[in-house]
């Protein structure tokens, strides 16, 4: 009767642990199907060459982001949206792989106000920016930086694509929508503490 007793426990610990394997395989698919297709698209590559133009250039894929934040007694919600443009110069690197541009939209609502409403480009940027990145890098990123006190701030990369090689930058935007630009000069040191 013991053995039996042990046998009938196993079986239920088995079929316990079975159908909690089951919810969990259910919950990951569930979440896997939710993710938007470009980050699904993003994690294998960020670029991809565009069938249907058979150009064979290589286009960064489009992004939008925003997110609220409160500072100093007031509400921003801010947006950031890249696309490629093929109307800007294009860059190709030393594979010769050509690389389409990017173009960033960067909207800024403060306490229901647009406080700042402006497209870049690395044209932007061009007085801060070396001849080769100029030449040869693309404008591939835009993020708020919340290490910055006092403003509003936004690191800025130009980088030769697909490389580790780039060039930072930091854009302020103030209270009243002015902005101003500065190479971004802080070390990985800097931000060992964030």
């Amino acid at each position: 009767m013991h053995r039996n007793y042990n046998k009938t426990l196993m079986k239920r610990h088995l079929r316990a642990v079975s159908a909690l394997l089951f919810v969990l395989l259910l919950a990951v698919t569930a979440c896997q199907k939710q993710r938007p297709s470009s980050q699904q698209a993003a994690s294998v590559s960020e670029y991809a060459t565009d069938a249907a133009a058979g150009d064979g250039v290589q286009r960064m894929y489009d992004y939008h982001f925003q997110d609220t934040l409160s500072l100093r007694g007031h509400q921003y919600i801010y947006s950031i949206d890249r696309h490629a443009v093929d109307s800007l110069p294009r860059v190709k690197d030393v594979d010769g792989l050509v690389y389409a541009d990017n173009a960033y939209h960067l909207s800024i609502r403060c306490d229901g106000q647009t406080l700042l409403n402006r497209h870049f480009t690395k044209g932007s940027f061009a007085s801060y920016l070396s001849e080769d990145m100029l030449r040869n890098g693309i404008l591939d990123g835009m993020v708020y930086d919340a290490s910055v006190d006092a403003e509003l701030a936004f690191a800025i990369s130009v980088s030769l694509p697909q490389t580790d090689m780039l060039e930072p930058l930091l854009l302020r935007v103030d209270r009243s929508g002015g902005i101003s630009i500065e190479r971004d000069q802080r070390s990985e040191n800097d931000f060992d503490d964030l």
